[in-house]
């Protein structure tokens, strides 16, 4: 309810309200018509207020409102004109160069841009925590600590250490500076949009490197300034490459599955005369001189290897090991990719890098067929006579492959033979790069994929030595390899809960106790000098027989007693006696 003084206030207002005298038929005499006529049309009621603040204030709002909208005008005149000057400045007096995501300079620009000053002092940024793709670990990662990871039960919670990981601090879309070398450049990050597929949903991104001058040497230069930045980095790592889903190949045949650390020659189990020959018959052909040697006597510039042995003996390591010596990324191709045809795959080889390393794996399995074969269902027993073998060539039946499963319904390759081998050697077949292929059968293989010429260097694979169990034993058990044992000891033992009254809950609870004894126990850490180790190595190399178990099978063992080379020591024997005994009920010794 009003109070009187209000009502008494208000009633002597009336007086200087009715001394106003509002011309509604007319508009401010003290504003230009047109502004004024402009507001009364876009704002209902503004003569009317503004009026009334002038008879009330002594101040005309029109002035106020015209020269706001004219500082508005001129603000937008002064930005259209300013990109226009810079657009024309830019087309006659800048240089620039464009990366696209796809492209491997795409990532290293990035990750170079965020080591600079310009991500410290830059205030629009973009937080990621996750480095390029879920398939690598980030720097962030490898440089996180191992302390305070584990739960109250002494169990590794992901979730704990991931909270320790900072996230990484990118430009983000647009546009910044910064300076190299003295000289100022332009950075800018934008992205379009591509057709959607159920393989990608994410628009494509680009980059744009610009700087003042006529030439793109400046940016050349820092190109390859951030390229030899990446090789300086503590870690190597090895791109692996695999062939991008059917609806993508239109704009990129290749894509880019994993990056991992590249694996030292010294964990591949093979004889040290045989991986130097190797390593120095790739070293010899990817050196520059070659390549002109080559073309000189008109000889084809490539090189082709077969790695043939059993499972397990570290075909696919040489090759991945072989990969990160020289620096090279690694392309893999299964011929027994569903729908991949042979233009498919001369589409991927001439879209091959100039030095890389292509790997076509158990290319004996791969289904391929001569050129006077369909690609046909076969329907009939796999078990009958006459049965063409799996590389599709009319050979004597063989026994079915352990991985022949995985073909059960009888569906062949749609590449032929003459179609892969016009591939790897053909006129137009692609130069430079190094061809490992792999077998665990190379007598199914036809003789005209392995003539010299194609494959230039057969290197055989053998189950485990003595010399290589011995080495493999070494090797798990180095003190000079980092171990999980250097890990912080896990947390005390929880105390035990108090006694519930509920018999069930009773019984729960002591198995629950129980198992976080086991896993609250204090790790036994046993540690043994170089000079012991050696001689438990020959003493564990002399109980594993030559030539019975493969180098895989020999890791894996080691690998559940990783940190107690002395219980594996004790233990190999029973564990040598039950696989041989495996291996003859299911008659294979």
């Amino acid at each position: 309810m009003p109070t009187a003084a209000a009502l008494q206030a208000l009633i002597m207002d009336f007086p200087r309200l009715n001394s106003l005298k509002f011309d509604l038929g007319s508009a401010n005499a003290t504003l230009p018509s047109l502004p004024s006529t402009l507001l009364d049309a876009l704002i209902p009621g503004y003569g009317i207020f503004s009026q009334v603040i002038f008879r009330l204030l002594g101040f005309d709002i029109g002035l106020l409102v015209s020269g706001c909208l004219m500082v508005i005008g001129l603000a937008q005149g002064g930005q259209y004109l300013y990109h226009r000057v810079y657009a024309i400045f830019a087309g006659y007096f800048m240089s620039s160069v464009q990366i696209e995501d796809e492209d491997q300079l795409f990532r290293q620009v990035v990750e170079w841009i965020a080591e600079q000053n310009m991500t410290r002092v830059s205030r629009d940024l973009m937080a990621v925590t996750k480095w390029v793709s879920a398939y690598e670990d980030s720097d962030e990662e490898q440089n996180a600590k191992d302390e305070d990871v584990l739960d109250e039960s002494g169990i590794f919670n992901y979730e704990k250490w991931a909270s320790n990981i900072p996230p990484r601090y990118e430009p983000n879309f647009g546009s910044d500076k910064f300076w190299y070398a003295g000289r100022m450049f332009t950075f800018s990050r934008s992205k379009k949009e591509k057709p959607r597929s159920i393989w990608n949903n994410s628009d494509t991104q680009f980059l744009v490197i610009q700087c003042v001058g006529r030439s793109t040497e400046p940016i050349k230069e820092l190109l390859n300034h951030i390229k030899r930045w990446t090789l300086t980095k503590e870690h190597k790592m090895t791109s692996v490459y695999r062939p991008a889903p059917k609806e993508e190949r239109r704009d990129c045949a290749w894509d880019r599955q994993s990056c991992r650390p590249s694996r030292p020659m010294s964990t591949v189990s093979l004889d040290q005369e045989q991986k130097a020959k190797i390593v120095m018959d790739i070293n010899e052909y990817l050196h520059p001189a070659s390549a002109r040697w080559y073309a000189a006597r008109g000889i084809p510039y490539r090189r082709g290897y077969l790695f043939h042995g059993p499972p397990g003996t570290g075909k696919t390591s040489l090759s991945f090991a072989l990969a990160g010596i020289f620096g090279l990324d690694i392309y893999c191709i299964s011929l027994m990719e569903v729908g991949l045809t042979e233009s498919d795959l001369n589409k991927l080889f001439t879209t091959l890098p100039r030095r890389c390393v292509v790997l076509l794996e158990d290319i004996d399995s791969a289904g391929l067929r001569r050129t006077d074969d369909s690609p046909t269902i076969d329907t009939s027993d796999a078990s009958s006579d006459g049965t063409p073998s799996e590389d599709g060539v009319k050979v004597e039946p063989l026994p079915k492959l352990p991985g022949a499963a995985l073909h059960g319904t009888g569906i062949k390759s749609l590449i032929s033979l003459s179609g892969l081998l016009n591939t790897i050697d053909g006129a137009a077949s692609h130069e430079g790069r190094v061809l490992i292929m792999t077998t665990n059968h190379p007598e199914k293989l036809d003789p005209a994929l392995i003539r010299p010429g194609r494959v230039d260097l057969q290197v055989q694979f053998t189950l485990a030595t003595r010399a290589q169990t011995r080495d493999i034993f070494k090797r798990m058990y180095s003190s000079t390899s980092s171990s999980p044992s250097t890990a912080s000891p896990p947390p005390s033992k929880p105390a035990r809960p108090s006694t519930p009254t509920a018999q069930p809950a009773l019984s729960s609870t002591r198995e629950d106790e129980e198992f976080l004894e086991l896993l609250t126990r204090e790790p036994e850490l046993d540690v043994v000098e170089l000079a012991q180790l050696g001689e438990m190595a020959e003493e564990f190399a002399s109980k594993i027989p030559e030539g019975r178990f493969s180098p895989a099978e020999i890791q894996g063992f080691l690998l559940t007693r990783k940190k107690e080379p002395r219980r594996a020591l004790a233990e190999v024997e029973g564990w040598r006696d039950g696989e041989l005994r495996r291996r003859r009920e299911k008659g294979r010794v």
